[in-house]
C-alpha cells in the first residue's frame, strides 16, 4: 500500500483538538498581560476567595499619652518623713521619761531635777542619733534588713553615748540600771515602730504614691543621664519625655518613652497629676529653652531647668537627690517643705473635724430649712479646679432654685438675683452655704485656708476668667481653701471684670508665697469679723 505524503504545513492528527506550541505561548503571554492589567487585590481574590489583602504598617509606633499610667493618689514623701520623725520624738521621749522617772523617784531624796535632766538628755541623744543615721530616709530600694540595721546602729550608739555622758558629768546621781532599762525599752519600741513604718512606706513605694511624678521636655543627653541614675535609686517616677523635634528623637530613653510634642503635653488630661516638668536642654539651646518656657509657664505645675553644671557632674558618685539639688533650677518657685505640708494637713483634719461636729446642729437646721423652702436636694455639687488644676466636686448648701442650677458659673450672681431662694439669700450672705466644704477639707480636696476654688469654665464679662489674666493658673499651685487672703482683703464673691480677676489672682499668689501655719491661723481668725461686716460684696 503506497504511503501518504505528509507535508510540514499540515497539522499532525493529534493536534486537531489542541493548540500548537506557538499558540500556547501566545495564550500564556496574553493571559499574563491580562493578569498584570487586573488590580492586585482582584487577582488575589480569584486565587484566595473571601480573603482580603491587608497592608500592615510595619513601622514602629510611638506610645501616646493614653498609654502612660499616672498614679493619681500621691503622698508627699517629705511630709511623711516629718510625720514619722514627729512620731519617733513623741514615743522615744515618752518611754525614756517614764522609765527614768520610775527608776529615780524616791531615790536619795534628790527630787525631780536628776530624772528630768537624765530623761531630757537621753531623749535628745536618741533622736539626734536617729536623725544623724538618716533612719527616716526610707529609700525605695532599701530592704527591711538594711533599715533595721540603721535603726540598731542609731539606738545602740545613742544608749552608749547616754550612759557615758551621764557617768562623766554626774556620777553621784548616775543610776546605770535605770538608764539602761529606759534605753533598751526605747530601742525595743523603735524596732516595733520602724518595722511598721517600713512596711507601710514600702507599700506606698510599690504603688508609685511617694516618688514625685516627672515629665521631661527634651530627649537630650541630660535626660539620659538623669534616667540612668534614677534607675538605680527610683527616687523619681519619670513618666515620659516630650520633644518638639519628634522626628529626630528616639522612641524611648532607657525605657522612658518619648511620646509627643508640647501641644500633646498641654492637652494631656493627666497633667494635673504631674508633680514637676523638667526642661533638660543644654546651655547652647537657650532659644529652645525660652520657647519651651513660653508654652508651659502658665501651667500650675512646678517647672525646673537642668542647668549647665549638671552636664559636667560626676553623677555616678552622687545620689539622685543631690543631682536634683545641684543640677536643677526652679522657674516657678520652691515648694513648701514637709513640715509645712504635714502641719497644714494636721490642722485641716483636726480643726475641720471639730468644726463639723460643733456646727452639726446648725448644719442640720439649715438642711431642714432648705428642704422646706424649695424642692430639690439639700447639697449642691459643682466641679471646680483644685491643686494643679485637678477637678473635684465642691459641696455647698443649695441656695438657688434646683431648675436653675449653674454648674459652670456661666452667669455670676447679681444683686437681687431671681435664681436665689429666700433661705438662699441668708445663707449666701452669711457664707453658711460654704460650711459643707468642711467635708472637702477632711477628704483632702481642699484646705481650711487657700485660694477659693472657681467653677470650671467660669466666665467674667463674657469671657473665660482664665483668659483675662496670664498668671491665672498660678493660683492653683496650692490646695484651694474655704477662706483665704483674698477673701479677708475684700476680694469676695463674684468677679465682674478683668480688674477683679487680676486682683483676686494677685492676692492668691501672695498667699501661696507667704503661707505658713501662723499666717493660716491669722486668716481664720480674721474671716468671721470680715464676713459679718461685709455689706458691699454681692453673695
Amino acid at each position: 500500500m503506497p504511503k501518504k505524503n505528509i507535508t510540514l504545513s499540515e497539522p499532525l492528527p493529534e493536534a486537531n483538538n489542541a493548540p500548537s506550541k506557538a499558540a500556547r505561548g501566545s495564550d500564556e503571554k496574553r493571559g499574563s498581560a491580562q493578569r498584570r492589567e487586573q488590580p492586585l487585590d482582584s487577582f488575589a481574590q480569584k486565587i484566595r476567595p473571601n480573603q482580603k489583602r491587608v497592608n500592615k504598617d510595619r513601622r514602629r509606633k510611638r506610645k501616646t499619652t493614653a498609654d502612660i499610667q499616672v498614679p493619681q493618689k500621691q503622698t508627699s514623701m517629705s511630709a511623711l518623713r516629718f510625720a514619722l520623725r514627729t512620731s519617733d520624738i513623741f514615743w522615744v521621749s515618752a518611754i525614756i521619761v517614764l522609765g527614768v522617772w520610775n527608776g529615780y523617784v524616791g531615790l536619795n531624796e534628790r527630787g525631780v531635777i536628776a530624772p528630768i535632766a537624765a530623761a531630757v538628755m537621753g531623749s535628745a541623744i536618741f533622736i539626734t542619733m536617729l536623725f544623724a543615721n538618716r533612719a527616716h530616709r526610707f529609700a525605695a530600694t532599701e530592704t527591711l534588713g538594711q533599715h533595721m540595721r540603721t535603726v540598731m546602729m542609731a539606738a545602740t550608739g545613742a544608749l552608749g553615748l547616754w550612759l557615758t555622758i551621764a557617768l562623766v558629768v554626774k556620777p553621784e546621781t548616775f543610776e546605770p540600771d535605770t538608764l539602761a532599762i529606759a534605753g533598751f525599752s526605747a530601742t525595743a519600741v523603735l524596732f516595733i515602730l520602724h518595722g511598721l513604718y517600713h512596711t507601710q512606706v514600702k507599700r506606698l513605694h510599690l504603688r508609685g504614691a511617694l516618688a514625685p511624678t516627672i515629665v521631661m521636655l527634651g530627649a537630650t543627653e541630660s535626660a539620659r543621664r538623669l534616667i540612668e541614675e534614677n534607675a538605680k535609686t527610683r527616687e523619681l517616677n519619670i513618666l515620659a519625655i516630650f520633644d518638639e523635634r519628634l522626628a529626630r528623637a528616639p522612641h524611648n530613653i532607657h525605657g522612658v518613652p518619648v511620646i509627643g510634642k508640647i501641644d500633646d503635653l498641654m492637652k494631656w488630661d493627666k497633667l494635673p497629676y504631674v508633680s514637676r516638668i523638667v526642661v533638660t536642654l543644654p546651655g547652647m539651646a537657650e532659644s529652645r529653652k525660652q520657647a519651651f518656657l513660653e508654652q508651659v509657664k502658665l501651667l500650675p505645675n512646678r517647672i525646673a531647668f537642668v542647668v549647665d553644671e549638671f552636664e559636667n557632674l560626676d553623677h555616678v558618685q552622687q545620689r539622685l537627690t543631690q543631682i536634683a539639688e545641684i543640677g536643677m533650677r526652679d522657674v516657678t518657685g520652691n515648694p513648701k517643705g514637709g513640715a509645712h505640708t504635714a502641719i497644714k494637713r494636721f490642722m485641716d483634719i483636726s480643726i475641720g473635724t471639730l468644726a463639723l461636729i460643733g456646727l452639726s446642729p446648725i448644719l442640720l437646721l439649715v438642711a431642714l430649712l432648705i428642704k422646706k423652702d424649695s424642692p430639690g436636694p439639700v447639697l449642691f455639687k459643682q466641679p471646680r479646679h483644685g491643686f494643679n488644676n485637678r477637678v473635684f466636686n465642691v459641696y455647698k448648701f443649695r441656695s438657688m432654685r434646683n431648675d436653675q442650677a449653674d454648674l459652670k458659673a456661666a452667669q455670676q450672681t447679681v444683686a437681687g438675683d431671681a435664681r436665689v431662694t429666700k433661705i438662699g439669700r441668708f445663707i449666701r450672705k452669711t457664707s453658711i452655704d460654704e460650711l459643707p466644704q468642711l467635708l472637702n477639707v477632711i477628704k483632702g480636696d481642699m484646705s481650711l485656708v487657700g485660694p477659693r476654688p472657681h467653677a470650671i469654665g467660669m466666665r467674667t464679662a463674657g469671657k473665660d476668667s482664665m483668659e483675662l489674666v496670664a498668671e491665672y493658673a498660678h493660683r492653683h499651685a496650692a490646695k484651694p481653701g474655704m477662706t483665704g487672703w483674698a477673701q479677708i482683703n475684700g476680694s469676695r464673691g463674684p468677679l465682674h471684670d478683668g480688674d477683679d480677676v487680676a486682683r483676686r489672682v494677685e492676692l492668691d499668689v501672695e498667699y501661696i508665697e507667704r503661707s505658713n501655719a501662723l499666717f493660716d491661723l491669722y486668716i481664720m481668725l480674721k474671716t468671721l469679723p470680715v464676713l459679718l461686716g461685709d455689706s458691699e460684696n454681692i453673695r
